[in-house]
C-alpha cells in the first residue's frame, strides 16, 4: 500500500469509514454507501481530527495518544443483522466514490448532491408548499410575489451537529417585473469540514479535502386562471478534492391555491432535473394541505402530507401541521424517510416572528443515530 494516496474521511457516530485511494470490494462499497452504524465506536476529537476505536488496528504513529490511533481494516466484519442507516450521512462515502475511480465520478454526476438533501430554508414546512423563503429553490413557483409586494430579499442558513460538520447557505430575491410575472434568482451553497488527506497511515497531511457544492438559480413565475406556475434555470457545480464538475438543471413547479373550488392548496414541483444526463439526481415533489381551524384573518390552522423521491436514493413523507396567529407562525411536523432500505424518522420544529416587512425565524431537526439536531436560521425582507 506505500506510496498509495488516501484520504481518511469524517467520522460520525454509527458512520462507517471509507479510505480513498484503493478500490473497494463490492460487499465494501455497499457498506459504505448504506453508511452502516455496526458498533458504535469509541470518538476522541482533537482540533479538527477525530479518532476511532473497534473494527480497526492500532498504530500508535496516528497521535500522541496511541490508544485512540488507528488505521482502517482492510475486511469488512460480516454483521448484516446489525446494520443501521444513517440518513443524510453519505457525503463521506460519495466523496470517497467520485475520488476512487472515473467511472465512480460519472455515476455521481457532480460531487455534493447528497448535502442537498437537508432542509434549506424550509424550516419545518413541505418541501413544494413552503412560502417563508423568498427565491423559490424547492417550488420554482412559490417565488410569486403576492400583489401588494414588490420585491423580497432573504438569506437562510443551516448547520448540522459537530460530528456531521455540514454548512449550509442560501441568498434569494425574488422581484415583481410585470404585475403578473415574478423574477427570482438565488444561490445556494453547501459543505463539509474534516475530510482530511492521509497516505499509508492516519496521519494527515496537509489542509482538508474540498468536499461541497453551490446552485446557482434564475427563474420566473406567473398566475394563469388561478394556477401559479414557475420555471427556474439552475447550474451546479460541485468539487471533491481535485475532481470538479458541474451540470445544467431545469426545474418546474405548480402551485394550486383552491383545488377544484374547494379549500384544497396542491403543490407540485421537481428539484435538479437535469435531461442531459438522465436526471439521475432529480427530486420530485407533491404535497397538500387543507384549513383545519380558521378564526378570521388573526388565527389559521392547516394540516397538511407531502412526499417526495429522489432517484438512487429514496423517498421521504412528511406529515405537517402550520398555524398562523398575527405577527407569529408555527410549523410542526414528523418526517418519514426511507432509503436503501431502511426507514428514519425525524420530528421538525419552526417558529417565525413577521414584524414590519421582516420574517425572521429559526428551525430545529431532530438528529438520528446519536447524532445532535440540525438548526436553522431565515431572515426575510418584503418590500411593499
Amino acid at each position: 500500500m506505500s506510496g498509495v494516496g488516501a484520504a481518511w474521511l469524517p467520522y460520525a457516530r454509527g458512520a462507517d469509514q471509507t479510505r480513498v485511494g484503493a478500490q473497494p470490494t463490492g460487499p465494501q462499497r455497499v457498506a459504505s454507501e448504506r453508511r452502516t452504524a455496526g458498533h458504535e465506536s469509541g470518538i476522541c476529537r482533537t482540533g479538527s481530527r477525530f479518532c476511532f476505536k473497534e473494527w480497526f488496528i492500532p498504530v500508535p504513529e496516528c497521535t500522541a495518544n496511541a490508544g485512540s490511533a488507528v488505521v482502517i481494516r482492510l475486511t469488512w466484519p460480516a454483521c448484516h443483522d446489525k446494520l443501521k442507516y444513517m440518513s443524510r450521512l453519505m457525503f463521506a462515502a460519495l466523496a470517497a466514490a467520485v475520488l476512487i475511480s472515473p467511472n465512480s465520478a460519472a455515476a455521481q454526476r457532480v460531487a455534493g448532491r447528497d448535502l442537498l438533501e437537508f432542509p434549506l430554508g424550509l424550516l419545518a414546512e413541505a418541501a413544494p408548499l413552503s412560502e417563508l423563503m423568498s427565491g423559490g429553490l424547492w417550488n420554482p413557483a412559490s417565488a410569486m410575489l403576492p400583489h401588494d409586494s414588490r420585491a423580497s430579499f432573504g438569506f437562510a442558513g443551516l448547520n448540522t451537529p459537530q460530528e456531521l460538520g455540514v454548512r449550509l447557505e442560501l441568498l434569494a430575491a425574488s422581484y415583481r417585473v410585470r404585475p403578473n410575472i415574478t423574477g427570482s434568482i438565488s444561490v445556494a451553497e453547501a459543505s463539509v469540514s474534516d475530510i482530511l488527506h492521509t497516505e499509508t497511515d492516519p496521519q494527515s497531511l496537509g489542509g482538508e479535502i474540498p468536499y461541497g457544492t453551490t446552485v446557482l438559480s434564475a427563474g420566473g413565475a406567473t398566475i394563469y386562471r388561478g394556477v401559479t406556475f414557475g420555471l427556474a434555470a439552475r447550474y451546479r457545480w460541485g468539487s471533491a478534492d481535485a475532481d470538479k464538475s458541474s451540470e445544467l438543471d431545469m426545474d418546474a413547479g405548480a402551485t394550486v391555491e383552491r383545488l377544484f373550488g374547494t379549500p384544497v392548496r396542491v403543490a407540485v414541483s421537481t428539484f435538479l432535473f437535469s435531461p442531459a444526463n438522465g436526471s439521475n439526481d432529480a427530486s420530485y415533489f407533491a404535497g397538500a394541505d387543507v384549513p383545519v381551524v380558521r378564526r378570521d384573518s388573526t388565527f389559521v390552522l392547516r394540516g397538511g402530507y407531502s412526499i417526495s423521491h429522489t432517484e438512487g436514493r429514496g423517498s421521504e413523507n412528511y406529515a405537517f401541521g402550520t398555524a398562523k396567529y398575527r405577527q407569529l407562525d408555527l410549523s410542526s411536523g414528523i418526517s418519514t424517510v426511507h432509503e436503501f432500505g431502511n426507514s428514519n424518522q425525524r420530528w421538525r420544529l419552526g417558529l417565525g416572528l413577521h414584524r414590519a416587512g421582516y420574517t425572521v425565524a429559526i428551525g430545529r431537526e431532530q438528529g438520528g443515530a446519536g447524532l445532535g439536531a440540525s438548526y436553522q436560521f431565515l431572515l426575510t425582507r418584503v418590500v411593499k
